[in-house]
């Protein structure tokens, strides 16, 4: 078991009506951080959902972020302290990080926020973050179409999994690509940047399909994709969604051999519900616990021991632990727990992990550069590395980045 220590972190554990009872009174102000004594310990806020429909991938992320500030406090801390976080649950639902991440700012007196699982929470504490100038860390695969000058992607970018995973995907199987995707931000970006590289590549886009979180019958989706008549189908239906989407893909005669498919339903988190139909396929990741390099497994020990976790550990959690440490090595070279001093400093690290030598944030999206690996997915949840596809640059610039 890893030693655990208990004054290096406060959870709180937040209910959403305690949080909108306790935030009434500010919640039309302007957000403001009292963060920056350079005495007192850094404190993170982390804004996770640990319940509702994504919660066990909230979950996965706290893990890994745990284990992340964990590492840095065995080593000394920053500016010889140890590191606190505060953990607060969102339940998925934008109105609420908003209102959580105010109150990690205004009253935990943090000075980075870290976390969220979808797109449109994520937004949602991005522009939080941006008013009170605090930067903000995601681990989450993905990102969106507006950049902020406080937030920073540790998961891998849109362009960089689907850039060398479509191509291959319409070589392979054939030109008609089919898209189905949750109905949020998020899934309809994806779509957007599908149809470019589709393009690109020689493909047609046959259908396009997004359901609302929370769909349990999918039988008449499921109808028209398969009418459409796909080689490929990439999918961005997430949370438990995924799982009732796949299986009644496949009950419906939509998911078979003959038809490529890829996207979020492969993601580890999934796995263990989804095992009969991605084995054997290829994923696009930016860490996998299966990766060959002595401090990944250092880590994929630790959590399994402290978790006591024996399915595929969920790349977020990589992302988070990881990310986390490139976050506070740039708190140790701001000197001081300013938010904007850290900022700046996020802005400028290079950092090396087993995420790649070198890893740092493109100025002109904010997106981590780092590489990506093609893995298999083999029996018993091994996503095992068949290529070290090395950086994949995602360099487009967004708007609002500087």
């Amino acid at each position: 078991m890893v030693p655990s220590h208990p004054f290096s972190r406060t959870v709180v554990l937040t209910t959403v009506a305690a949080a909108l009872l306790t935030l009434t009174a500010c919640s039309g102000s302007a957000v403001s951080s009292a963060a920056g004594d350079s005495g007192a310990p850094l404190k993170i806020g982390v804004v996770v959902p640990l319940t509702g429909p994504v919660g066990e991938t909230g979950k996965a992320l706290q893990h890994g972020l745990e284990l992340g500030v964990q590492k840095v406090n065995d080593s000394g801390g920053v500016g010889g302290k140890k590191v606190e976080y505060v953990v607060v649950d969102d339940a998925g639902d934008p109105a609420t990080s908003t209102q959580l991440a105010r109150k990690l700012i205004q009253q935990d007196r943090v000075s980075m926020l870290f976390g969220t699982i979808t797109g449109d929470t994520a937004e949602a504490v991005s522009k939080v973050a941006e008013d009170a100038k605090v930067p903000f860390g995601t681990a989450i695969l993905g990102d969106t179409e507006r950049c902020s000058p406080y937030s920073w992607g540790f998961g891998e970018s849109t362009r960089q999994i689907l850039l060398p995973s479509v191509p291959e995907l319409i070589g392979e199987y054939g030109k008609r690509v089919a898209i189905a995707g949750s109905d949020y931000n998020y899934p309809h970006f994806y779509a957007g940047i599908v149809k470019e590289i589709a393009k690109s590549a020689g493909g047609t886009i046959v259908a396009e399909e997004y359901s609302p979180l929370g769909q349990t019958d999918w039988q008449s989706v499921i109808t028209r994709l398969k009418d459409a008549r796909p080689d490929v189908l990439l999918s961005m239906v997430v949370g438990a969604d995924a799982v009732a989407f796949s299986q009644q893909a496949k009950q419906f005669g939509l998911l078979t051999s003959k038809l490529g498919y890829d996207g979020a339903p492969l993601d580890t988190d999934y796995y263990p519900a989804l095992a009969d139909l991605v084995n054997g396929r290829t994923h696009v990741v930016r860490w996998t616990d299966q990766l060959d390099n002595a401090e990944s497994k250092k880590f994929v020990a630790d959590y399994r021991a402290k978790y006591a976790f024996t399915p595929p550990i969920p790349e977020v959690a990589g992302n988070a632990y990881f990310g986390i440490q490139f976050f506070l090595a740039a708190a140790g070279k701001a000197g001081r727990n300013d938010p904007q001093a850290i900022n700046t400093e996020i802005g400028k690290m290079s950092f090396d992990s087993p995420l790649g030598k070198g890893t740092h944030f493109e100025p002109a999206n904010h997106l981590l550069q780092a590489d990506m690996l093609e893995t298999t997915i083999e029996p018993g949840g091994a996503y095992k590395v068949t290529r070290n596809l090395g950086p994949i640059a995602d360099d487009v610039a967004k708007q609002g980045c500087s």
